[in-house]
């Protein structure tokens, strides 16, 4: 990604704002960070002697403040309190990097296969259809929402557990941190109007509650407890067999984005090339890059218990 004059000023600026924060010894660098789907950021990191925490700060973030007339000492005395509520954070945690430390916080996440072809070979994963199943050590849950460190290679190989092993672990961890959650899409559509109105937000329901007053063939939303990283609760066990004993047939799901899958009944008045389109055009429109899952439509048969991907319809 080309970063523009204006951009890089703003960087080296904040560099040396944030410098003047800390002490002489405390290192300060700038780092291009590879995130998921190859997107490449500015990461501010603050290295400071005998810490074990050295959090990211995207630059691409805090510019985007900038450009609102923030200015720069600001956003560095922000970036400075952010870094010591961290450190904070870490010390409640009473976490090291030791297996026996991290072994109850590590979480799986689905993301695509092939936009992730630059990260993949450097962190343990497992492929799944045209996704891949990567894994990470949750930090922190709050209502600023997570924090959390991928697992590479050579944290994997220290511990000796690879990718089958890790999954394991992340498991069991993943659902009962982030349990599934499930709406329709008249109720999702009442809770965003409910919190506008009154900023009150509902829980969710789990898959075979009653009461849900939703319309024939409608779809329906399959996310996590939080909506972060969501979509990936379709790994849990059982999960996809519950959704085809509540909606009682086979049906679709499709990507809306990492958070969440929509899943639409067989017999809903939309066939899959029409689906097919829908999701490219959600993705090209409506998803920010970092956050696209696939741009497939997956089928569920629940006689067979199996997941497949339908036949690409852009030929």
């Amino acid at each position: 990604m080309e970063r523009s004059k204006e951009f890089q000023e703003f960087c080296n600026q904040m560099l040396q704002a944030v410098k003047e924060r800390f002490p002489e010894k405390v290192k300060i660098e700038i780092h291009k960070v590879l995130k998921n789907n190859s997107t490449e950021l500015d990461g501010l990191v603050i290295l400071a002697p005998e810490q074990m925490l050295s959090p990211n700060f995207y630059l691409q973030l805090y510019f985007e403040e900038y450009k609102k007339g923030v200015d720069i000492a600001s956003l560095a005395k922000q970036i400075q309190e952010a870094y010591y509520k961290v450190l904070c954070d870490g010390e409640n945690l009473d976490l090291d990097m030791s297996l026996e430390s991290c072994k109850e916080r590590i979480i799986f996440r689905l993301v695509s296969y092939e936009r992730n072809s630059l990260l993949l070979p450097a962190v343990p994963h497992l492929r799944f259809l045209d996704m891949a199943v990567t894994f990470h050590i949750l930090l922190r849950q709050d209502e600023e929402g997570i924090g959390s460190v991928r697992i590479t290679n050579q944290l994997s190989d220290t511990w000796d557990l690879d990718a089958e092993a890790l999954f394991a672990l992340a498991k069991a961890n993943t659902k009962r941190i982030f349990p599934q959650k499930a709406y329709s899409m008249t109720s999702m559509m009442k809770r965003l109007l409910d919190f506008e109105k009154n900023g009150e937000s509902q829980t969710g329901f789990d898959m075979g509650s009653a009461g849900l007053n939703a319309q024939a063939d409608e779809p329906y939303v399959i996310t996590n407890s939080n909506g972060i990283n969501g979509a990936s609760v379709i790994l849990y066990t059982d999960i996809l067999k519950e959704i085809g004993s509540f909606l009682g047939e086979d049906y679709y799901l499709l990507p809306s984005s990492i958070h969440e899958m929509l899943a639409i009944p067989a017999s809903a008045p939309m066939d899959e090339k029409e689906m097919h389109e829908m999701v490219e055009e959600v993705n090209k429109s409506c998803v920010v890059s970092e956050e696209i899952l696939s741009d497939s439509v997956y089928r569920y048969d629940c006689k067979a218990d199996t997941i497949r991907i339908c036949t690409d319809m852009r030929m």
